[in-house]
């Protein structure tokens, strides 16, 4: 029982950080577009990698409460990558297999990859 709770309390500790990382993301998209002019592809790229940073070290220190080290660095990339190629591969089979609103596929996104990231992230970036 005490497992399930410290899992649940990482789990809410886990979503806000990506509450403030998705708005970390939003702003550093609109400043780099529109304040220094970037192309938008370039502009979402460079803000995914800003986003991702923090959100190493958000969860790093607030969610699990781990150390820093290169391997749970590259570990948590890894975990990311992960699910962003698992949010490709859901929205494709969403809408181009099973010919699906792409809003469906979005929704699945939002249920699934962060589940997925939050277990890969617990069990094995910061174990």
């Amino acid at each position: 029982m005490l497992l399930q709770k410290d899992l649940y309390i990482k789990f809410v500790k886990y979503s806000l950080v990506g509450v403030v990382c998705t708005l970390i993301y939003f702003v550093s998209v609109f400043v780099l577009v529109e304040g220094f002019h970037n192309e938008p592809i370039w502009g979402t790229a460079i803000a995914f990698i800003i986003m991702t940073i923090f959100s190493f070290y958000l969860n790093k220190k607030f969610t699990f409460g781990s150390n820093f080290s290169r391997k749970k660095f590259i570990r948590f990339l890894i975990v990311s990558t992960c699910g962003f190629t698992l949010n490709f591969a859901i929205i494709f089979l969403i809408v181009n297999v099973l010919s699906l609103h792409y809003v469906v596929g979005e929704l699945v996104t939002i249920l699934v990859i962060p589940v997925v990231n939050f277990l890969l992230n617990n069990f094995w970036t910061f174990q």
